[in-house]
């Protein structure tokens, strides 16, 4: 839903009061209309461009292979565009998106755009201890063989991939990994999981099994400004 000018006007009102006040030392933290002014500052411009670091530590890939299942650590970036959303909420639509993880029976496995559809935007929300992102993302998921098998196959998700925590700021810090590979990075900020990512339209074929619905177990995903 496009905002109206009214409430445009007033989100753009109180993110400029924040600056001025805060630039002359007088920002006070106190009444309702202060606490709202810096809540606003903590949006971002419409028009705004941020590159971010992501990582999905410890996923598992359900598919029919024996056990153990393909555990994933994928590692990659994601670039967004602020864009209108409502009087204390931007949308932030992916302009680039890419995840990788290695796997000895699959290869190279990578999370990209869709080829097929356009994703919808995530939500950057005003909260009362800062911002709440929700992350929405369509994806292809691609890797470069089954076991013996040269591919590359590739699947699309069934719906978006969704998550969401609280952010202090936007973008979030720098988050920094593990020296321990079977440990999750630190820092950031890390956005829980709603539920697993479903992917349809698999690959068929002689020596494949039916991997026409396959889905990514996660806990969720850390994202961070570049380092």
């Amino acid at each position: 839903m496009t905002p109206s000018p009214t409430s445009l006007g007033r989100r753009q009102v109180l993110r400029h009061a924040a600056v001025a006040l805060a630039g002359t030392g007088l920002l006070l933290t106190g009444g309702p209309n202060a606490r709202a002014a810096q809540r606003a500052a903590l949006l971002p411009a419409i028009g705004q461009t941020f590159k971010m670091e992501m990582h999905a530590f410890g996923t598992t890939l359900v598919v029919p292979l024996p056990p153990p299942l393909p555990r994933l650590n994928f590692t990659g970036r994601i670039s967004v565009e602020a864009l209108a959303g409502g009087a204390d909420s931007v949308q932030l639509q992916t302009l680039d998106f890419i995840m990788a993880a290695q796997n000895r029976l699959l290869g190279e496995v990578r999370l990209t755009l869709p080829t097929i559809e356009v994703s919808p935007p995530s939500t950057l929300q005003e909260g009362p201890g800062g911002l709440v992102h929700t992350w929405l993302q369509s994806m292809t998921m691609t890797c470069d063989r089954w076991g013996d098998l040269a591919g590359p196959f590739t699947w699309e998700t069934s719906q978006p991939a969704k998550a969401s925590g609280d952010l202090p700021q936007f973008p979030p810090p720098p988050w920094t990994a593990n020296p321990n590979p079977d440990q999750p990075p630190t820092g950031g900020a890390f956005l829980t999981a709603a539920s697993p990512i479903h992917f349809k339209d698999g690959p068929s074929g002689d020596g494949l099994p039916d991997l026409s619905d396959v889905q990514l177990q996660w806990d969720g995903i850390y994202e961070g400004q570049p380092r």
